[in-house]
């Protein structure tokens, strides 16, 4: 009940037209007035075989598109919504500008994000804005197998340096599994979500910031493009 009502307040933010990424079956309450593109990586085939619980839910992307490059024109959106995407994407802050580019005066974007403290990261080293910044300005660096690696040892629970780790890190990656590559405390959003402002030159203001805790889980923010 809190988590809809809480929804519906991140909801009351979002009109006209506008983009939800990687909902699956679980899309967000907007209102009837309001026109919303679907978007996913995937065919409904294909994300059938990542989640096979989508067998019994079927769902049918309308846009099939990369999160960091949604393929609309310069502010022609009205809101964008990525509930539980960030986590998800290797290069996040690349991707917030990408969803800025496309927002228009005024527009909204609603974030969603898993406070690691109360999930199944909570064994994980936090994703630090050095880090982020790093792999932003360097992309040519990133190791992607070693956050595949990360997260199979400190969620899956395999053990470091063993064949078990090594077997299922490359399942994972043939399969482009969707991990959890970076992890954050909700103070860690603010901090990211201040520095695509100072020093990134993006004009947006939080609106809305619902902190985590042990019933929530997660920080929900509503950012709004000056």
């Amino acid at each position: 009940m809190l988590r809809w009502i809480e929804n519906k307040r991140l909801g009351s933010h979002l009109r006209g037209r506008g983009v939800e990424i990687g909902a699956l079956w679980r899309r967000f309450p907007v209102a009837a007035s309001s026109t919303v593109w679907y978007i996913d990586r995937h065919h409904s085939s294909e994300l059938q075989r990542e989640y096979p619980e989508l067998k019994r839910q079927p769902v049918s992307p309308d846009v099939l598109a990369d999160a960091g490059q949604l393929p609309f024109g310069d502010g022609s959106l009205d809101f964008v919504i990525a509930s539980h995407i960030l986590e998800h994407l290797p290069f996040p802050l690349a991707c917030l500008r990408s969803w800025y580019r496309v927002l228009g005066a005024g527009g909204v974007l609603i974030l969603k994000i898993p406070d690691m403290r109360y999930t199944f990261d909570a064994n994980r080293r936090r994703s630090t804005l050095r880090h982020l910044v790093e792999e932003h300005l360097h992309p040519e660096e990133f190791d992607k197998r070693a956050h595949f690696q990360d997260w199979v040892e400190h969620v899956e629970g395999r053990p470091p340096g063993s064949e078990a780790l090594r077997h299922e890190t490359n399942r994972l990656m043939d399969l482009d599994y969707s991990i959890h590559y970076h992890v954050w405390t909700d103070e860690d959003i603010r901090e990211l979500i201040d520095y695509t402002r100072t020093a990134m030159g993006l004009h947006w203001r939080p609106v809305l910031f619902l902190r985590a805790h042990f019933y929530r889980k997660e920080c929900a923010v509503a950012l709004r493009r000056e």
